[in-house]
């Protein structure tokens, strides 16, 4: 979350002045992410966040959208989107497609447990169970090709020596990309800075904005990658506490367990690039909290020094 388009008082007040949540009383940016625009929005009728899209049109969010209406009518985990007075639930302010959901309670944490980990774990196997009869329309961004197209938009800007460590891990992941292994709606993001917890349990997952159809093993090692490291280090313990959580509602196949190391792999590459684009496309923001790229790349080294070990 961050904030790239700015919003008056007055802009807002007439915004939610077309929903029944009351009136305006408070609000204030969210620096989290990269991606969107996000403002924490306070009524007299409850807490809300207001989300404007900086890239994606009506077209490409409502499949995400309904998805959102999906989970979040059976799941209190779930922000679920508000609907204005004309039942709509996009509208447009300051140019771009914006969207009300009903805000969660809790806060994101720094360095989970491993009770955390298995908690996360467990809870990204219950999305995958959720929407496995879902057909979702947005292909994978995630696979070599898209991996490829990342890695040509910074390429010029690399050194040799990174150079070489992509390409020759390009070469590895399009080797073994057509193994076909059971996948369904993934959540894309699920970095801890998208769950929240109160109490010590998980009291809501954010940001589907990034969704698309994959493998259920990717969005496991994307969402490891991040939980699963301490002080730059990949904790192989909390990574069997995921995946034990993930495990209680829906076992790993044989094949996806020989595969884990080389979607750790390819997780920690898409990353690394993918936040290497955002840092050389210098896009403004007012409230911006920059993402490291070099996490990944440690991460990508660490995974393949594994592989051989």
């Amino acid at each position: 979350m961050s904030v790239y388009t700015s919003v008056t008082a007055a802009q807002l007040d007439a915004f939610f002045g077309a929903y029944d949540l009351g009136q305006v009383v408070d609000s204030a940016g969210i620096p989290d992410g990269i991606a969107n625009s996000h403002y924490a929005v306070a009524t007299t009728h409850g807490d809300y966040v207001l989300t404007l899209f900086e890239a994606q049109n009506d077209e490409e969010l409502t499949p995400v959208i309904e998805l959102l209406q999906r989970l979040g009518a059976h799941n209190p985990l779930y922000p679920n989107p508000q609907a204005d007075r004309q039942n709509r639930l996009l509208r447009n302010l300051n140019g771009k497609p914006a969207l009300v959901c009903k805000r969660l309670a809790g806060r994101s944490i720094v360095s989970p447990t491993l009770d955390q980990c298995r908690q996360i774990g467990a809870q990204l196997a219950r999305l995958h169970l959720d929407t496995r009869d879902c057909t979702f329309p947005i292909a994978s961004h995630h696979d070599v090709l898209s991996i490829k197209a990342l890695f040509e938009q910074v390429e010029s800007q690399l050194s040799d020596v990174d150079l070489e460590l992509i390409l020759d891990e390009l070469q590895f992941q399009s080797e073994h990309e057509q193994q076909t292994l059971p996948g369904g709606v993934i959540h894309g993001d699920l970095f801890r800075d998208n769950v929240l917890f109160a109490d010590g349990q998980i009291s809501g997952i954010l940001d589907f904005y990034s969704a698309c159809s994959d493998h259920w093993l990717r969005d496991i090692a994307v969402c490891a990658n991040d939980w699963c490291r301490d002080d730059g280090i990949f904790n192989t313990q909390k990574l069997t506490a995921l995946l034990s959580g993930y495990e209680t509602l829906r076992p790993l196949s044989a094949i996806e367990h020989q595969h884990c190391n080389r979607m750790l792999r390819a997780a920690a590459l898409r990353f690394w690039l993918s936040r290497l684009v955002h840092r050389y496309s210098n896009r403004p923001a007012a409230l911006s909290q920059p993402k490291d790229p070099f996490v990944f790349k440690d991460l990508l080294v660490q995974h393949r020094n594994a592989a051989h070990a």
